[in-house]
């Protein structure tokens, strides 16, 4: 019985140490995308996206987190529109980088604290059915050992709010 238990916990600790060896290898930077066709004007996709006081009529955080306060810039439109905001799960802020009415915007995500930053867009595209709206966030979990494992579930854990605010966008423009 005794061999069994020892052969038990070897297996584990090589499992356990193979885990730490493959997770110091891991690629620590990840990219989630959704997409969705909507069919409206550039403009109107524009307004709701490029003014961060429309962002309550199709942003999918409040179903998500009820508790979430979010708190606008002195700036919500353009480069250097901001916003921020607390809510159960953490705090966190975000700022245009890029605003362009023909494209859509690119955003720099920083949350609890600014700890963990990303980089995010919202941009369209024509296409035959109207515009193609795509939502992406890349990024990089700098944390030891685990950050790998962490980014390869990250996509995972966005994308369903990304569809979520997508839709919720579509509706809004296509009122």
């Amino acid at each position: 019985m005794r061999k069994f238990f020892v052969g038990v916990f070897a297996f584990l600790s090589f499992m356990f140490i193979g885990a730490i060896g493959v997770g110091l290898f891991l690629s620590k930077d990840f990219v989630a995308t959704r997409e969705i066709v909507v069919k409206a004007s550039p403009e109107r996709v524009y307004s709701l996206i490029g003014d961060l006081n429309n962002w309550s009529e199709w942003g999918p955080w409040k179903d998500a987190d009820e508790s979430l306060e979010v708190s606008l810039g002195a700036k919500t439109t353009g480069v250097g529109a901001s916003q921020s905001w607390v809510g159960a799960d953490g705090d966190g802020r975000l700022v245009f980088t890029e605003a362009d009415p023909s494209k859509g915007i690119v955003f720099d995500l920083f949350f609890n604290e600014d700890a963990f930053s990303n980089t995010s867009s919202i941009t369209f595209a024509p296409v035959a059915e109207g515009l193609v709206v795509t939502w992406e966030m890349a990024g990089s979990v700098e944390a030891p050992i685990v950050g790998g494992y962490l980014a390869r579930m990250m996509p995972g854990m966005v994308e369903p709010m990304f569809d979520d605010g997508l839709s919720k966008l579509k509706a809004a423009a296509e009122e």
